[in-house]
């Protein structure tokens, strides 16, 4: 895993929490709940299985701002770079992230 200083489990651990890691993955349980923002972090190329799913902005360090809705059961794919996530829906959301490492 890259070594930076805006890992999304430094900066959002309450939202962030390590399930498993070894030198190919790291495997995340996030949990975001209603209204909750995130400060700006970082993640690798991953991708995303969909628990609970809800409705969030994604707010990227160019300025772009998109609104996703995460529907339950599927799987999404996520590229790597900084962003805030915030809850905007009226469901918690809740997904298991398979980070890849170089």
């Amino acid at each position: 895993m890259e070594n930076k200083n805006n890992d999304a489990v430094t900066i959002a651990p309450e939202v962030h929490k390590i399930l498993f890691e070894n030198e190919k993955v790291r495997v995340l349980d996030v949990y975001l709940p209603i209204g909750r923002k995130t400060k700006m972090h970082w993640h690798p190329e991953n991708v995303s299985y969909i628990i609970q799913g809800g409705e969030m902005r994604v707010m990227k360090v160019a300025g772009m701002v998109n609104e996703v809705k995460l529907i339950a059961g599927k799987v999404m794919a996520g590229t790597e770079g900084e962003h805030i996530v915030e809850n905007i829906g009226s469901s918690d959301i809740h997904t298991v992230q398979v980070e890849f490492k170089k």
